[in-house]
């Protein structure tokens, strides 16, 4: 289960991360907050208001019993930087948001708003693909370097995977490097099944093992290339419904807002992203956090 008190839905012209956000805080008893952002504009010109939400959210949510706390801005944030300070005030625990209509494709780097939050928020980040519903995320994609970064967003994965009642699949990928001299141990990784790929399917299911799932169909994947590249390209030929990223891998430096394969697929991959900030806050609740046994294994 998310340990998740306050979820912060800005509010775009679509009413997919309103969905989503209702879904979530209804699942996991959550005070939802929306702050309307200056889009999209009426007949008069004005941004959203109090009223037009409360309206859309009785459209989505038919019964008022299951409507979560709700908590509407006054005023759309005039930067980002004040949606980041509303989150510090606002003890927000993830933040739901959507691209902006002009934008629907455009992966969340390449978009100023998403990118500030990408780089920016301590907490988990969730950019929903416009026009998706909850009732469709049915496949969730998680890659891993099998870091102790990498298990923190498998473990959100599986906590999301049982609120969306989806399936978590888990992609490693082998980094391809070139051979520089014919060794044994070479000529064995030139055979039919490489000794990387033993040594990786070997060190996934320890992975898996750590990530202590239960009543939560996974499935393990295991492919050679760029991360990045494989990673978008697995995204785009399995139709995945949701991608769980952490925003640093194994040898990332924590100074820097993300790490190189992170920051990769951020500016490549589009769609549905959990994005958890390995250096920030997280949601799971004490019992799901690593432990000392919980040590990668050498």
């Amino acid at each position: 289960m998310l340990n998740t008190a306050h979820i912060l839905c800005l509010m775009p012209p679509a009413p997919s991360a309103l969905r989503q956000g209702l879904h979530l805080a209804r699942r996991v008893g959550a005070a939802l907050h929306v702050m309307p952002t200056p889009l999209p504009r009426g007949p008069s010109g004005s941004a959203t208001g109090r009223d037009e939400i409360h309206s859309l959210v009785e459209r989505l949510v038919p019964d008022a019993s299951e409507d979560p706390p709700l908590e509407i801005t006054e005023a759309p944030p005039g930067s980002p930087s004040e949606v980041l300070q509303y989150v510090a005030d606002a003890n927000i625990d993830l933040v739901v948001t959507a691209p902006p209509p002009d934008q629907e494709s455009a992966p969340p780097l390449a978009t100023d708003v998403s990118r500030v939050l990408t780089e920016q928020l301590a907490c988990p980040l969730f950019i929903v693909e416009p026009g998706t519903d909850p009732a469709t995320v049915q496949d969730i994609l998680v890659p891993t370097d099998l870091s102790d970064h990498a298990l923190r967003a498998f473990k959100h994965a599986v906590a999301l995977a049982r609120l969306y009642d989806a399936t978590v699949h888990v992609l490693h990928v082998v980094e391809s490097l070139p051979y520089v001299a014919l060794t044994p141990t070479d000529r064995l990784s030139l055979g039919p099944t490489p000794l990387s790929e033993h040594r990786g399917r070997r060190r996934l299911r320890a992975f898996l093992r750590r990530g202590q799932v239960s009543e939560v169909p996974v499935q393990s994947h295991l492919v050679y290339g760029d991360p990045a590249d494989q990673i978008g390209r697995f995204a785009d030929e399995n139709a995945v419904d949701l991608l769980v990223l952490s925003s640093h891998g194994a040898g990332s430096r924590p100074h820097r807002a993300l790490g190189r394969v992170a920051k990769s697929v951020l500016g490549e991959v589009a769609g549905s992203l959990f994005l958890f900030h390995a250096t920030g806050s997280s949601l799971l609740s004490a019992s799901s956090q690593l432990s000392p046994d919980d040590a990668s294994p050498s």
